[in-house]
């Protein structure tokens, strides 16, 4: 300091550095109450603050046309950009790449009260309106983000109870500007498909948050949505204390999205002892009847009528006979259809058990828990897990 070798530059190369500095930090969300709001010629320039701190920031026209809102006083904002210097005045600012405004929890309980009554007077919450859900669906619809842990609970129950059945996603956003509209939109384009490729059941929402994150749920166009689906919906939103209008149009409402894929197919292990017990019911019921048949026959054939005169009790002995031959032939027939029918059933079922084709020498690739495909897929160092039928290993690509 002071010596000869110091670096001098100008007031202007040095606010220039100092931008720099400051906008090499990278990218920020900040979050405050709107205390002071400018216009001009489509800038925005405004201050939003905490309770201890205020900071300025700058919108370019270029983005302000962008927002469907207008800031005003008082709101709570969330603006998404990066700190700058304004050299003119040395003065540090917020460059705003994007804005939203966040609901306090007491106007987002006002506004789900009042269209909670609204759609209870037009009728959308009336039990007489809901479908109900199919026993056995072949195929389940979802309509949820692709990103969410939610997605992938459903996906493991789904599998693992019901691995038959076909799943098919929607991605959608389930939090934000725009995530109402897309969520209504999927419960539509699902209801428009062709019968041959509809799903059975759809199963709409997301894992938890606040009543903010989970507003797009308590929007009227999803409501609209749910109640004009011409499929079954289950509504699984947040966690269990969590109630949105989206749960009380659906035709049935599941405390979590876990519950739902419970609740949307049956397990295969219980339906294949349902089907072995209506086989014991069918036999009982078959060799029950026959007794009776033969009993009847028995009281018939010992009546004092049947027997005088002697031809006649002979004549109706022949008919008879041939009748109880008749009987028996139809009851083989009939009970033997039915055992067809239940094996080809049992046979359906365990062949499509994916346990079986691992007994057989195969086993199953999974990296980050999907499976593996192709070899193509695979990139050096990839963690596996490589699953057998008496258990699964991890292994790395080494080459």
């Amino acid at each position: 300091m002071g010596s000869g070798q110091d670096v001098v530059i100008s007031v202007g190369e040095y606010l220039s550095r100092l931008r720099k500095h400051v906008q090499d930090h990278g990218r920020y969300c900040v979050e405050g109450e709107l205390s002071e709001h400018a216009a001009r010629r489509g800038h925005w320039y405004f201050t939003i603050a905490d309770e201890s701190s205020s900071l300025k920031c700058v919108m370019w026209q270029s983005r302000t046309r962008l927002v469907d809102f207008t800031p005003e006083p008082g709101q709570l904002l969330r603006v998404y950009g990066a700190p700058t210097v304004y050299p003119k005045y040395c003065r540090l600012q917020f460059d705003v790449l994007k804005i939203e405004r966040r609901h306090t929890t007491g106007e987002l309980q006002q506004r789900f009260l009042e269209l909670k009554q609204k759609l209870a007077q037009e009728g959308l919450f009336d039990e007489s309106t809901k479908l109900p859900l199919p026993q056995i669906p072949q195929r389940v619809g979802i309509a949820t983000s692709a990103e969410g842990a939610a997605l992938q609970d459903m996906l493991r129950i789904l599998r693992d109870r019901f691995p038959i059945c076909e799943v098919i996603l929607a991605p959608v956003r389930v939090q934000g500007l725009g995530a109402a509209p897309e969520i209504a939109a999927a419960i539509d384009d699902f209801c428009r498909l062709d019968q041959n490729k509809r799903p059975d059941l759809l199963i709409i929402g997301r894992g938890g948050g606040s009543l903010e994150d989970l507003w797009a749920f308590n929007e009227e166009v999803v409501a609209h949505a749910i109640h004009n689906s011409i499929i079954p919906i289950i509504s699984a939103v947040g966690h269990e204390t969590d109630t949105t209008i989206a749960d009380l149009v659906a035709d049935l409402r599941a405390a979590t999205p876990t519950h739902a894929a419970q609740t949307a197919v049956p397990e295969q292990t219980a339906l294949i002892r349902e089907i072995q017990e209506y086989e014991r019911q069918m036999y009982q019921t078959l060799e029950t009847r026959t007794a009776l048949t033969r009993r009847r026959i028995a009281q018939i054939t010992e009546s004092y009528t049947f027997n005088i005169p002697i031809n006649h009790v002979r004549d109706a002995q022949q008919t008879l006979t041939k009748q109880t031959d008749l009987l028996y032939e139809a009851c083989n027939a009939r009970l033997l259809a039915h055992r067809h029918q239940i094996d080809l059933l049992k046979e359906q079922i365990a062949g499509l058990d994916p346990r079986r084709i691992l007994m057989r020498g195969y086993a199953r690739v999974e990296r980050d828990r999907e499976v593996v495909r192709s070899s193509r897929e695979l990139n050096k160092d990839d963690h596996l897990s490589i699953h057998f039928a008496d258990g699964h290993r991890e292994a790395i690509v080494y080459d």
